[in-house]
């Protein structure tokens, strides 16, 4: 086990502990990750039990997690997906990294929404998921939606968290076209946009109703 200092990523500036690592990632993000999952979903992927009040606490931001070695996040249990950082000209920007991991089946766990943040949980697989976004059922933002559209593409969870192992993860800078209506979000690959890898399969999304159309 080791330690490590808090940041944008990591928890209220203090020293937590954590097992294994994330590849390509420092640890802040992967402890961001897990406290995110249990904050919102009430799964812990770490060592130890956390209790329901450090979770309300978490939520109303008057808690951190424990320095005191009660909990240990495992690294291990998360693999990176993708990396994406908001265009720079939006005047709020985020440097955000997507997670796979795979929860082993208990016939007794079930999510349960903070009713903050989340206020409604449901069980789909990726595919389940952009056939609700692509019917105006489902918003979502265009990285949420690109990064379900690329992991739909997999038949099985062990696939994604294999292949999460092997590949190199870019980050991915979109940029915004407000030259037409609707905007366009170029992407890697795009003749306006610089760069030329990661190929999401497409070049470009616009908004059309409440889903996002790709151009490929």
């Amino acid at each position: 086990m080791r330690v490590i200092g808090g940041g944008g990523g990591g928890d209220g500036g203090g020293r937590f502990g954590v097992v294994g690592a994330v590849g390509g990632v420092e640890d802040r993000f992967g402890v961001g990750g897990v406290r995110e999952a249990f904050e919102e979903a009430g799964i812990w992927l770490g060592e130890g039990i956390p209790s329901n009040g450090l979770r309300d606490g978490l939520n109303n931001r008057t808690a951190h997690l424990p320095t005191d070695g009660s909990l240990t996040a495992d690294l291990r249990l998360i693999r990176q997906w993708s990396w994406w950082i908001t265009p720079d000209t939006e005047p709020k920007r985020y440097d955000t990294r997507f997670f796979v991991c795979v929860v082993p089946y208990d016939p007794t766990l079930s999510i349960v929404p903070d009713a903050s943040e989340t206020v409604e949980a449901s069980w789909l697989t990726p595919t389940e998921a952009v056939q609700l976004h692509e019917s105006d059922q489902l918003f979502m933002a265009p990285p949420t939606y690109l990064t379900l559209l690329e992991l739909s593409g997999f038949t099985t969870a062990t696939e994604i968290w294999e292949h999460a192992q092997q590949q190199t993860v870019l980050p991915i800078q979109p940029i915004h076209d407000k030259s037409v209506k609707p905007m366009q979000i170029c992407l890697p690959t795009h003749p306006k946009h610089p760069d030329t890898s990661p190929n999401l399969g497409c070049i470009s999304v616009t908004l059309d109703g409440s889903h996002w159309t790709r151009q490929c």
